[in-house]
């Protein structure tokens, strides 16, 4: 089985951290960078907690480069509410001994992307800032980026506000430029990713795996949780792992393509995803396979397997 180049850039909280150890776990997916960049958390945590993660998961050899510390244009806005003030749900884990990158993400990203000629893939799983800022520095970045993969936005509704998303709303100009820059994108936002939910039962399940990634899982979503079961939701969503498994697994999913911005003037609407599937006027540029179901429970069998034999 080939192997794909990909490159992740995380804001890495919980979901995210999820989302890093199950692509360590996947046969296809050769993960040759990563990136860490505000959102969750701010970049300090955000930073560390990739690099730990990566070692929990026994490969500190992939190297984790320091990204944007706020947004393009915004104050920075957090979620330590659903992932904990240490963006691991209050989880210390041990420090990974691998060296400490210098390189800023954008020029990590961008001479990555040269060296593979244009077959790498990024998979985003925070705010776009880190891109956004690397297409800005590097014009010539688009010919050398396959496709971009990410969670964030929604076709209708919010989680950050009425109609906004969390990592679409934290940096709206960097998502507006990721979506004009031609390359194709795969959206994967609230639409899909909220119907890729573990149930109770699923839960209990990978909590009684007595190995590192299903002490972690018990661990570290315990906030996150919390979080959830005061809105009356006995589940949790993996968020990030629905891009992770789309690029390794996409026959679990269904999308349509669309045309898609992103609103960053509004005062009501800022970070809102106007996707043009609904409507007869379309965009120019119709770029972004907008993903809007998944086999829940594929999803959740693959990723309690993943997790179990870890």
């Amino acid at each position: 089985m080939s192997r794909r180049p990909v490159w992740i850039d995380t804001d890495t909280g919980v979901d995210d951290a999820l989302a890093l150890l199950t692509a360590l776990r996947l046969d296809n997916l050769d993960v040759v960078g990563v990136s860490a960049v505000c959102g969750n958390v701010p970049l300090d945590k955000s930073y560390r907690n990739a690099r730990n993660v990566l070692f929990l998961g026994g490969r500190e050899d992939i190297p984790v480069y320091p990204g944007a510390e706020k947004p393009m244009l915004l104050p920075l806005q957090t979620a330590e509410n659903v992932h904990g003030v240490n963006g691991l749900g209050g989880v210390e884990l041990p420090e990974s001994p691998a060296p400490r990158e210098t390189t800023k993400a954008w020029d990590a990203i961008y001479r990555c992307a040269k060296q593979y000629d244009g077959e790498l893939e990024l998979i985003l799983l925070g705010p776009k800032t880190n891109v956004a800022l690397a297409l800005a520095r590097y014009p010539s970045l688009s010919e050398y980026i396959k496709r971009i993969v990410f969670m964030g936005g929604a076709n209708i509704g919010g989680n950050s506000t009425a109609v906004a998303e969390f990592n679409i709303y934290v940096d709206p100009h960097a998502a507006e430029l990721i979506f004009r820059s031609g390359i194709p994108i795969v959206m994967c936002g609230l639409d899909v990713t909220e119907k890729a939910y573990l149930n109770h039962d699923e839960i209990q399940r990978i909590q009684s795996f007595d190995n590192p990634y299903g002490r972690f899982f018990r661990n570290s979503t315990k906030v996150t949780r919390e979080f959830l079961a005061r809105r009356g939701k006995d589940i949790f969503i993996p968020h990030d792992v629905c891009p992770i498994l789309y690029e390794a697994m996409p026959n679990l999913f269904e999308g349509q393509i669309a045309g898609v911005h992103v609103e960053t003037r509004g005062k009501i609407t800022m970070g809102q995803t106007i996707t043009d599937l609904y409507t007869d006027k379309k965009f120019e540029q119709r770029n972004v396979l907008v993903i809007t179901n998944v086999d829940r429970q594929k999803f959740a069998n693959i990723l309690i397997a993943l997790i179990e034999n870890a």
